[in-house]
């Protein structure tokens, strides 16, 4: 299974500061090669870029950095980053460039060592964002109780997360670094831009068509009823309150499918 920034290949880095190197490239390589207007990212540029070589240098630094010692209130920032950096990692180094899915073990085994363990994009996000939580409603949880890797989760969970993390295609949140001191803000801004790009009245006027991870990830925002409070409290336009004052909680929720095509430049 690959791990992409092992220690044999490239040794042991000085890690204190990790986490403020890899949100400074992963903040870097935002803003040379992600196209916001456009929600696409440049992989080809990003491949022969400095920014790319910045991204590897900060995942080194993870390779050693014990996150034990980072404060509750500090991981969920800095699992984020490490999640959204080693997708960008991944999409390049496993030569992901027709699409996520053309790399049948992109979320399984796509791994970063962070501190001597090895996580994968699917055990950050479901056994450390979603607080191990099932990937599939009736599936297993990804880490073990009492074992060393569950003790670095964040132990805080907050649906909005599912906005925060980018999965490289067109139905994907934005790339992003985010820092502990306005997290609340970000993740805020995150999930109202996801739902103004994703979010629209049927139309029949009756129902509300929402994005394929309301559907995955019900639960987490407490189920059908919790979406539709989640998504009508951050959707203002005209059309939906008119409809939202139609119908109420009434509304049948629909779900669009998720295009998983990669949104390359």
């Amino acid at each position: 299974m690959p791990v992409l920034n092992p220690i044999e290949q490239y040794g042991r880095a000085a890690s204190s500061d990790a986490p403020q190197l890899l949100a400074a490239a992963l903040s870097s390589a935002c803003a040379a090669h992600y196209d916001r207007a456009r929600h696409a990212f440049d992989y080809a540029r990003f491949t022969e870029s400095p920014e790319f070589d910045e991204l590897r240098v900060a995942a080194r630094a993870l390779a050693d950095f014990d996150c034990a010692g980072l404060g509750i209130g500090l991981r969920l920032a800095f699992w984020l980053n490490v999640y959204n950096a080693l997708v960008l990692h991944a999409v390049v180094a496993r030569r992901a460039l027709s699409g996520v899915r053309s790399v049948g073990d992109f979320f399984t085994a796509s791994q970063y060592m962070i501190g001597g363990h090895v996580f994968s994009l699917d055990e950050i996000e479901h056994g450390l964002l979603r607080v191990n939580a099932p990937r599939l409603a009736f599936g297993a949880t990804p880490l073990r109780r009492g074992e060393p890797r569950y003790a670095l989760a964040p132990f805080i969970f907050d649906e909005r997360v599912h906005f925060a993390m980018y999965s490289a295609c067109r139905s994907s949140p934005a790339p992003a670094a985010y820092a502990a001191g306005n997290l609340t803000q970000s993740l805020e801004r995150a999930a109202c831009d996801y739902l103004a790009a994703h979010v629209r009245l049927g139309v029949d006027r009756a129902s509300l068509v929402v994005p394929k991870l309301f559907d995955w990830y019900a639960a987490d925002f407490g189920g059908k009823r919790g979406v539709l409070e989640f998504v009508l409290a951050r959707m203002p336009g005209d059309d939906i309150t008119a409809a939202a004052e139609r119908h109420g909680l009434r509304l049948r929720l629909r779900y669009a499918d998720f295009d998983w095509t990669l949104n390359a430049v």
